[in-house]
């Protein structure tokens, strides 16, 4: 598969729009309606997603330009505005969506644990729509594949006259199918942080085997510290707290959804 679209899209008004930034808004868009309607399923708030969309969206997206600018070798703090020449972190973005999450608690007083689980099943979505963005941009892809008998799409993907590792559409079928796992948990589950828990356990998992086969320029790093692979782990690991806390705690009517 070799990559033959340009970066634009089209042009409006003299100005370039990128694929990337219409994959990401389609993705986006995607989730919002996505959560319109799994409001509905579990008799949640009909004004929840708005509020989500206020509050954890602009951080979410502030926290991954950010993230990138800070831990790409290639930016600095002074590239965060320059957003058309690319750099935006899911990890930064998880990170400023919890941060957003943790303001509607404060403000709207709404349970974290039922925003975490609603934005997780459509979060995942999204993410796994978003990740053709790097198609177009020509990023997050692996290790070169010297072998022509691996020289193929979907294992790898040609980019300028050379063969890499598809790691942006081991990602996007990965995501997709743990929507998939997310969307039956969301909907069976009574238990609320069960979906948030079994999200941060798998898309930290995907990230930790990942993570290690992309190319160094994709690689964010705090001195030779990989920080979106220990933040990975992380992920994994407070994932297994949460889902254990829940567990534990089932049984206590707060932490049912009614």
């Amino acid at each position: 598969m070799n990559i033959i679209c340009g970066r634009v899209a089209f042009t409006l008004f003299g100005l370039d729009i990128y694929w990337y930034g219409v994959i990401i808004a389609a993705a986006l868009l995607v989730a919002f309606l996505l959560a319109m309607l799994l409001v509905r399923k579990k008799n949640i708030e009909k004004d929840l997603p708005f509020e989500i969309l206020i509050a954890a969206i602009p951080l979410g997206i502030v926290c991954a330009r950010f993230f990138d600018c800070l831990f790409d070798s290639s930016l600095t703090l002074a590239d965060y505005f320059n957003f058309r020449n690319g750099g935006m972190s899911i990890i930064g973005a998880i990170i400023g969506g919890a941060m957003g999450l943790v303001l509607l608690k404060v403000i709207k007083k709404r349970d974290i644990l039922v925003s975490a689980d609603l934005i997780v099943v459509v979060l995942i979505l999204a993410q796994g729509i978003g990740r053709w963005g790097n198609y177009f941009n020509n990023e997050v892809y692996g290790r070169i594949i010297t072998d022509p008998a691996w020289q193929f799409f979907p294992f790898a993907v040609n980019i300028s006259g050379s063969w890499y590792e598809a790691l942006f559409f081991y990602e996007s079928v990965l995501d997709c199918i743990g929507f998939v796992i997310l969307l039956i948990i969301y909907l069976k589950t009574k238990v609320k942080g069960v979906s948030c828990a079994s999200y941060l356990i798998y898309y930290g998992t995907i990230r930790s085997i990942l993570e290690p086969h992309r190319q160094a320029e994709y690689i964010l790093k705090l001195g030779s510290l990989r920080i979106s692979l220990v933040i990975s782990l992380l992920m994994i690991a407070i994932g297994i707290a949460l889902l254990i806390y829940c567990l534990v705690k089932r049984k206590n009517k707060e932490m049912l959804y009614e």
